[in-house]
């Protein structure tokens, strides 16, 4: 279960958040960021434009259409969980690009930023990465890892030709759907199939939130879409100094 710190600093459980990525307040939720930041430094220790997002992708994508964020019961925290830092949820039975299993494990060490997002996503996901990028430049040792919630066309196979044009320290993983479902809900993220008339046929509505793990595995924050690369690289810088 995921904690968080409320108004008055107790823990309590995060309950799911039904903030909308387009007209939620930026002002409110970066404030809310920055408390709990704060919280968990105390507690837990004393654009960059979108280059090659694949053209295969794009080209099969009305341009016109709008990627919903996310459902409108969408859960998962918004700005800022955590009270005492957690260890990060399971994220079991995903596969990389090559088809070797993923393992979270694996990126301990360095600070890792998960999104739950797909490749054929016209404005939100690529937007999201192109913060991720910014990131890269100021921070270069953190690790980004994006896990599909479109299995049916980010197969391995895809994949391995989308990563060629991101940066080594961004990972992708696929997997059957019950696997991403269970990887979904172990980090609140909804989303859901949306048929549409385009030549893509489909878009997914998804949660857009970006996901805060430090080098020790703990989930730190989660930061809700459009949260601006240089906030998530103060956020970074602290816990450094910390």
């Amino acid at each position: 279960m995921i904690l968080c710190l409320n108004s008055t600093g107790s823990r309590e459980c995060l309950q799911p958040a039904s903030w909308d990525p387009v007209v939620g307040s930026p002002d409110v939720m970066h404030e809310q960021r920055r408390r709990a930041l704060s919280a968990v430094v105390a507690l837990s220790l004393t654009t960059t434009a979108l280059a090659g997002w694949s053209a295969a992708a794009t080209a099969q994508t009305d341009p016109a259409e709008a990627a919903s964020p996310a459902p409108e019961d969408a859960a998962g925290p918004s700005a800022g969980p955590i009270g005492d830092p957690v260890p990060a949820p399971a994220l079991e039975d995903l596969v990389l690009p090559d088809g070797s299993t993923f393992d979270l494990a694996d990126l301990a060490g360095e600070p890792v930023l998960i999104y739950f997002g797909y490749t054929h996503c016209p404005d939100v996901c690529p937007a999201t990465l192109g913060e991720l990028f910014g990131v890269f430049e100021a921070e270069p040792e953190t690790q980004a890892l994006f896990v599909t919630v479109d299995p049916e066309r980010d197969t391995p196979e895809f994949l391995e030709e989308w990563t060629k044009y991101l940066p080594d320290n961004l990972y992708a993983v696929t997997g059957t759907p019950g696997a991403i479902r269970r990887a979904a809900d172990n980090y609140g993220v909804k989303y859901a199939r949306v048929e549409t008339t385009s030549t893509a046929g489909y878009t997914m509505s998804h949660t857009a939130e970006l996901y805060l793990i430090d080098a020790d595995g703990n989930l730190l924050l989660a930061y809700p879409f459009g949260t601006p690369a240089v906030e998530i690289v103060e956020d970074l810088r602290a816990l450094d100094a910390a």
